[in-house]
């Protein structure tokens, strides 16, 4: 297998300093364009928005396909991002960009209409309480999907910004695929590509908040295998990625951006070879980086909004943080898991699936056994197996916010699906699994 060129190691504390400059950079640089975004002139951005309500009015605020949960949309929130993309100008761009005002009344199925209402009180001069609705902040996320989205409406209206989502999937798709097959074989594209219709990626850009954590774990894919990355140098891009994901997503699928870029650093053929050990060292270390990247990239909004709103945004941010892992309860629910476990029996069973699944998941664990090549190519696979469980630990370790909206945050067994198949592929041989059946029907 190819190697790639020998370079001097670099120490620890030199990669960690690469890291941390990587990090602020990429910080500062997505800080400035979100006030950017939040300076534009706000009357095209609305009156694109006005033109855009009638679609969300049609479609409702949770359109489902197929009549299956796990394809149901989300306008709710897409239109929440609409209200911040309308009401940026009201305040100065950095109190807004720190506030992130939307409106909401309480009956949340109104809220298109609510829409419609602000646009008309703004085109009459009046902002905050004038308007007739109530104001809330939304201040501990970053909210930097408004760095695509706010300028986009600027000149076209909501079902267009799909289309341009559209656009820019179809095209981070095809380099991703191209490099891919390219790096690492004709067998991780096709891996790729099916782990990512399973999860349904074909609805993806339809939705702004479905759209952000696949555009920049695309991305980040494409960066990794744009030429042979050191591992110190993987840290570093995945400490930018953390604080991508963490500036542009409202926490939904975020651990796509973790496990997607180590899934095709290990597959990446131009990469010198380890040991298992190492390259388990490598995602863990990576996963390090990534979190780091993501907590102070997050925290630093609490921080900072906290400064310039009088707010107690950590305060509000460690609360809602403490619901989504550690809540007692959902919907009447107690959250142990014997009762997660027991909802998900019922669902399934609801949808009559469970047995199929049952009765797959044993062809596939024999399946398994009967063609693994041996206990050094198990080895070898052992670090796509790591990434492949980071999605269900992911899941599990956000159990509450998992489970309230499983509906979406499902697609983020994306990662468990790509790394899953392309470690069996490492550590199974069908010409092994033939083999044995063969001598095992002559004894």
């Amino acid at each position: 297998m190819p190697a790639s060129p020998s370079k001097k190691s670099v120490s620890p504390l030199r990669a960690a300093g690469r890291g941390v400059l990587s990090g602020a950079a990429a910080l500062v640089i997505l800080f400035v364009l979100l006030l950017a975004a939040y300076a534009l002139p706000g009357e095209p951005v609305r009156a694109n928005i006005a033109r855009s309500v009638p679609l969300l009015q049609q479609e409702g605020l949770y359109p489902e396909y197929f009549g299956f949960k796990l394809f149901q949309m989300d306008n709710y929130t897409d239109t929440i991002m609409l209200f911040e993309a309308a009401s940026a100008d009201e305040t100065s761009p950095l109190q807004a960009m720190m506030t992130s005002t939307a409106y909401n009344v309480d009956n949340f199925e109104t809220l298109p209409d609510d829409l419609a209402a602000y646009l008309d009180a703004r085109a009459q001069g009046k902002t905050g309480a004038d308007t007739g609705l109530e104001p809330f902040s939304y201040a501990r996320y970053w909210h930097g999907y408004l760095i695509w989205l706010r300028p986009l409406l600027m000149f076209l209206t909501y079902g267009q910004v799909r289309i341009a989502n559209y656009l820019l999937f179809a095209v981070l798709a095809c380099l991703l695929l191209r490099q891919l097959w390219k790096a690492c074989g004709w067998r991780a594209a096709l891996w790729f590509a099916v782990s990512q219709l399973m999860v349904s990626c074909f609805f993806v850009p339809r939705q702004m908040q479905f759209f952000t954590c696949f555009a920049v774990a695309y991305g980040a894919c494409i960066w990794v295998l744009a030429r042979p990355r050191t591992p110190d140098v993987l840290a570093a891009g995945l400490v930018v990625t953390g604080v991508c994901t963490a500036f542009l997503d409202l926490l939904v699928t975020p651990i796509l951006t973790l496990g997607l870029p180590l899934a095709v650093w290990l597959l990446d053929r131009r990469v010198r070879e380890d040991t298992p050990l190492r390259r388990c060292g490598v995602v863990c270390g990576g996963a390090l980086c990534w979190g780091a990247g993501y907590a102070v990239c997050w925290a630093s909004k609490w921080v900072l909004a906290g400064a310039v709103t009088g707010q107690d945004i950590i305060g509000d941010a460690l609360h809602q943080a403490s619901v989504r892992t550690s809540a007692d309860t959902w919907h009447g629910m107690e959250l142990t898991w014997g009762n997660i476990i027991r909802f998900v029996v019922e669902t399934l069973t609801g949808k009559g699936l469970l047995i199929p699944l049952m009765v797959l998941a044993v062809v596939c664990i024999a399946a398994f056994g009967l063609c693994l090549r041996g206990r050094k190519e198990l080895l070898e696979a052992l670090p796509l197996a790591l990434v492949a469980l980071s999605a269900p630990a992911w899941l599990a370790l956000l159990r509450t916010h998992s489970i309230q909206h499983g509906w979406f945050t499902w697609r983020a067994l994306g990662v468990t699906l790509f790394a899953g198949l392309a470690f069996v592929w490492h550590a199974c041989s069908l010409k092994a699994g033939t083999g044995r059946l063969r001598r095992a029907l002559h004894r």
